[in-house]
């Protein structure tokens, strides 16, 4: 399925407090090093990152993710 999270950060995610109804706030980590902020996930995938049109990474290549739901949202949101 595409933008499926691997099952072990999925599982890690999956016991976090939701940010809005059945999606959490996380920043993501990738194998190459980079991070995103405000990467919404649902049911085990990546959604959506707030502020950008398009997912610029492959869900797969995620490797560690830190809850990121407290954090102040950019400016519009």
């Amino acid at each position: 399925m595409p933008n499926e999270l691997p099952p072990a950060i999925a599982n890690e995610v999956a016991g976090w407090p939701e940010f809005r109804m059945g999606v959490t706030r996380v920043r993501v980590e990738l194998a190459d090093g980079r991070t995103f902020d405000d990467v919404m996930v649902a049911g085990g995938r990546v959604a959506k990152i707030l502020g950008r049109d398009e997912i610029p990474f492959e869900a797969s290549d995620v490797v560690a993710v830190t809850d990121f739901g407290e954090a102040p949202l950019p400016p519009g949101y």
